[in-house]
């Protein structure tokens, strides 16, 4: 006689359940944008549509949204690895910037060089990585060595990043026959290669998943991730068990810096081909939300990355098809944030 069907492993339960939740979550995100659209005098199912025929529906689409993701992924890799070791990273967008301009930097200096592509542009991805570790380990210094909070130099990071950009762009690099504050372009070997050429999709997406996986096995593999964890867990214990914990301090910031200047390092080579102001339209802060909202994994952000960035390519089409003002995107985006946090939370206390 056969035995009853073994019972599902507590992995595979917990993944379903998880699963449901967020199907759940997005179910009640699509209503509560559904009565938002009505409310703002607009056709439903068109919008709907839109949004996804603008992200996935054509080449053109995919690659946006490709391109869309790669700042996504990489601020909200840098906002976890942050929040892996106890860090609030606030200046993701900071640290963008930061790496823009070096990369600029860079650029223009060796343009003279006429170096090939293969040289080049590893060159100004490594400036971009450095600008963003130099803005990341400024609050871990200032962290490991007095204690200052992270959040408020991060924060104020962000306004410097944003004030230099605005005088490079519009001074000494602007691009005078543009009228707007954004530099000259970087030479064209300087760029990275397409991935999509017809499309307009640049090669960065690889670069950031690359450094996903490499950030997920740095956690995972290594002694320095755990050194990471152990601190992000519990200092005093990770302290008591001989962790140098201003070590892992100013290591983790940085490196959270670092992976935020390679997204402002790929926007300049990859899809702007210059520096310009508004080169992050608060990819820092979205990225916050993404790593939130992917549990601080390495592979749940990446599954919130690309849905966040699937809603900011769609909602930018909105103003076109359902005449939604502009600022309508931020609003579903919202909205999606908090009804998932809303249906994490219910759950978890029925859980209790």
């Amino acid at each position: 006689m056969p035995g009853a069907p073994a019972a599902p492993a507590p992995i595979a339960r917990r993944f379903v359940a998880e699963a449901l939740i967020y199907l759940g979550a997005v179910g009640l995100a699509a209503l509560v944008s559904a009565l938002f659209i009505v409310a703002m005098r607009g056709d439903v199912l068109v919008a709907f549509r839109t949004m996804l025929a603008s992200s996935l529906g054509s080449l053109g689409g995919i690659a946006q949204t490709l391109n869309k993701i790669s700042p996504l992924l990489l601020g909200s890799i840098a906002v976890m690895l942050g929040l892996r070791g106890g860090f609030v990273n606030i200046g993701v967008d900071g640290q963008i910037y930061a790496g823009a301009i070096l990369t600029t930097a860079v650029a223009f200096a060796l343009a003279a060089l006429n170096l090939a592509a293969s040289v080049l542009v590893p060159t100004v991805l490594a400036a971009g990585v450095l600008g963003g570790a130099i803005f990341g380990a400024v609050p871990g210094v200032l962290r490991a060595r007095w204690g200052v909070n992270e959040i408020f130099v991060t924060v104020m990071l962000n306004f410097v990043a944003y004030y230099l950009t605005e005088y490079l762009s519009t001074g000494p690099w602007n691009d005078a026959t543009s009228g707007e504050a954004i530099t000259l372009p970087i030479p064209a070997a300087a760029n990275l290669p397409m991935l999509l050429p017809q499309a307009g999709a640049h090669a960065g997406i690889l670069i950031a998943l690359g450094v996903s996986v490499l950030v997920a096995l740095l956690l995972t593999r290594t002694l320095l991730g755990y050194e990471i964890r152990a601190v992000g867990a519990n200092p005093r214990a990770a302290l008591t068990g001989g962790i140098s914990v201003p070590r892992i301090t100013l290591m983790t910031l940085t490196l959270s810096g670092a992976l935020g200047g390679l997204a402002g390092a790929i926007e300049v080579s990859g899809y702007h081909n210059r520096l310009i102001l508004g080169l992050t339209p608060g990819y820092g802060v979205m990225a916050i939300l993404i790593s939130v909202l992917g549990k601080n994994s390495p592979l749940g952000v990446g599954i919130a990355s690309a849905a966040v960035a699937v809603l900011m390519v769609g909602a930018d089409s909105l103003q076109r098809s359902v005449k939604l003002p502009a600022s309508a995107g931020f609003v579903f985006q919202a909205i999606v944030v908090l009804c998932v946090l809303l249906v994490e939370a219910r759950s978890a206390r029925r859980t209790l």
